[in-house]
């Protein structure tokens, strides 16, 4: 089912890309993006590790074929780009992005003939709300749900703009969350193209609005005018330990990126700040500890293990990490050959021996192996653990996540996590750049193969044991209803 649905949406992208107005762009001739998509069938397939982990290489070849057939006119870019974004959808990994050249991004954001759905908007759960009102009308509709836009609902728009970028797996809810702000007017326009006028159904009213189509320009003019409230996601701190109460503390984890740690934390490292943190909590004799990594989109490999290594026992917490190869050159004949690498010479000698179908896999060593940490840490904490999830929750988090889950270390709070309960592929990025089109595509090279207890359905996140959902109030208010919710099952018990 899942298979044919997608087959679904590729004849529905495929019809409606040459009816539609993007703007005023160049045409590629079509023997050029048959050139491209080639180089795209041909870089996946010889260098993506995990593409055919969730969709089978017969079906992507499929796919593939279907669109080449279809392209039998001159496109411009964004006509291109939505033919094949679905086709790097199949992934199933949302560590494979897909990017338009940039000066198409900057021609979209500046060019004031292409106009976009002038509202920012959240998805919680299924439900859509107006967050930022950027029209030209000033009517206040901050929080109000949206039934319908021209039409169809929410859950409408959001399977087909949807199709255009890969999640994990079968996790539906990265798409409505991946939707949030301006990324759904963006992706609108890359499905829809230019509409005139947008009629909207809310909930909270009576009669249908209407709302003119506005560039990026004047949407944000009117957004400055109006003084809107924004709900930031700014990191600021991104390590936190807070003392709830005497027996109850909250590690706040934003994310495992190295760099950023240093650059945005009062600590030096996400080792120091741990190992400070863990000193603290068992000095205050802490009994509840809540790990809010519900904005945590993973980062440096090897912090999801240090966190993990205050709760479990060290085990093997990867069965596998392989590269597909090494090194590939794609070619179409006529386009200069592009040359794609995995790894660097000592990586390459080192951490990984070359298997006999020509893959790479990372040998269980002290360098960076297949465990889940390489020493034991003082202050382990044996009381009870929290874990706070979201669809966010990607990557590293993720995979800190699956090593709790797994080995039933922790309760869950919130919504499914964002990364595969069973792995990702991801790791060392490389930039293929399509020639002809200049559109290009990041594919990841190390496929991380988890080994955790059979709990959930393949290609699912972690789920929790107790699914939160703010409302549209407190979500607009910043609540933290997450610690809130945790705080009252810590006193039932």
């Amino acid at each position: 089912m899942k298979i044919v649905t997608i087959f679904f949406l590729l004849i529905i992208s495929i019809k409606t890309a040459y009816s539609q107005n993007f703007g005023k762009f160049l045409k590629i001739e079509k023997e050029k993006l048959h050139r491209d998509l080639d180089l795209l069938h041909q870089g996946l397939d010889k260098f993506h590790s995990g593409m055919y982990w969730y969709t089978p290489k017969d079906s992507v070849d499929i796919a593939f074929q279907n669109v080449k057939n279809q392209i039998t006119n001159d496109l411009n870019v964004l006509e291109f780009h939505k033919l094949i974004t679905p086709l790097v959808a199949l992934s199933r990994e949302d560590h494979t992005d897909v990017f338009l050249p940039k000066d198409i991004k900057e021609k979209t954001i500046k060019d004031e003939t292409i106009t976009f759905f002038p509202l920012t908007v959240k998805f919680l759960d299924k439900k859509l709300y107006c967050i930022q009102n950027g029209s030209n009308d000033s009517l206040k509709i901050e929080g109000f749900e949206i039934e319908e836009i021209n039409g169809e609902s929410p859950t409408e728009i959001a399977l087909k703009i949807g199709n255009l970028f890969a999640s994990d797996g079968f996790i539906k809810s990265v798409k409505y969350n991946d939707l949030s702000g301006f990324n759904f007017p963006k992706n609108y326009y890359y499905y829809y193209g230019i509409i005139d006028e947008f009629k909207v159904k809310f909930k909270e009213l009576p009669q249908i609005i209407s709302f003119e189509s506005l560039s990026n320009i004047q949407i944000s003019t009117n957004l400055k005018k109006r003084k809107s409230k924004i709900r930031e996601n700014t990191i600021s701190e991104p390590l936190e330990l807070k003392i709830i109460d005497t027996k109850t503390a909250s590690l706040i984890i934003k994310t495992f990126d190295n760099v950023e740690i240093k650059k945005e934390s009062k600590y030096r490292s996400f080792k120091e700040f741990l190992s400070k943190s863990f000193k603290e909590i068992k000095e205050k004799d802490i009994e509840n500890l809540i790990i809010d990594i519900s904005e945590n989109g993973g980062g440096t490999e090897g912090n999801e293990g240090l966190l993990y290594s205050y709760f479990g026992e060290n085990y093997q917490k990867y069965k596998k990490v392989t590269a597909k190869t090494q090194k590939v050159i794609l070619s179409n004949s006529l386009d200069k050959p592009i040359k794609l690498k995995t790894f660097g010479f000592f990586e390459r000698i080192f951490t990984n021996k070359k298997m006999k179908d020509g893959s790479l896999e990372r040998r269980n060593n002290f360098i960076l192996g297949l465990m889940a940490y390489k020493t034991s840490p003082k202050n382990k904490f044996i009381g009870n653990r929290y874990v706070i999830i979201s669809p966010i929750t990607y990557s590293g988090a993720s995979e800190f996540s699956n090593m709790m889950y797994s080995q039933d270390l922790a309760t869950f709070v919130g919504q499914e996590t964002g990364g595969g309960y069973y792995g990702n592929t991801s790791g060392y990025v490389r930039e293929l750049v399509l020639p002809n089109s200049k559109i290009s595509i990041d594919i990841p090279t190390l496929k991380f193969e988890m080994n955790v207890q059979p709990k959930l359905p393949f290609g699912s996140g972690v789920k929790p044991h107790y699914t939160v959902i703010p409302t549209i109030s407190q979500y607009m208010e910043k609540e933290d209803i997450y610690t809130q919710f945790i705080l009252k099952l810590i006193d039932k018990k």
